[in-house]
């Protein structure tokens, strides 16, 4: 089998004579965070709105049920709220129509509440 001098194997980029694939010059997360169609800005502001309605719906549920609370997320007009176990979707489940009414007072765009489970980090 022939060799493939000036080619890295895996991602087939151009190498420098000491054998390390070019990609360019590294920037600053700084830069990268500054421009204005980022997706890291993107992915920040997504976080920060997940994290105002994980609050909320913290909030909103009652006192046992708050802490089991993973995630919420709002997508495509509906709140998706996750929780630590199937046994506590199940107890969540029984809270939806309140759920609904508040998030529709926060967000008049959403339209229905889902409830998934996600166990948090450990």
């Amino acid at each position: 089998m022939p060799k493939t001098h000036g080619r890295h194997k895996k991602t087939g980029a151009q190498t420098r004579k000491s054998g390390s694939p070019r990609y360019g010059k590294p920037r600053a997360l700084a830069d990268l965070l500054a421009r204005p169609a980022s997706p890291l800005v993107s992915l920040q502001t997504r976080a920060l709105a997940a994290g105002d309605w994980l609050r909320r719906v913290r909030g909103w549920v009652p006192g046992d049920l708050a802490p089991h609370v993973t995630s919420a997320v709002e997508r495509d007009r509906a709140l998706t709220v996750y929780v630590a176990s199937a046994a506590w979707a199940a107890r969540l489940r029984f809270e939806t129509p309140s759920l609904l009414e508040r998030a529709r007072e926060a967000s008049p765009d959403v339209t229905e509440v889902r409830v998934k489970v996600l166990p948090g980090a450990r």
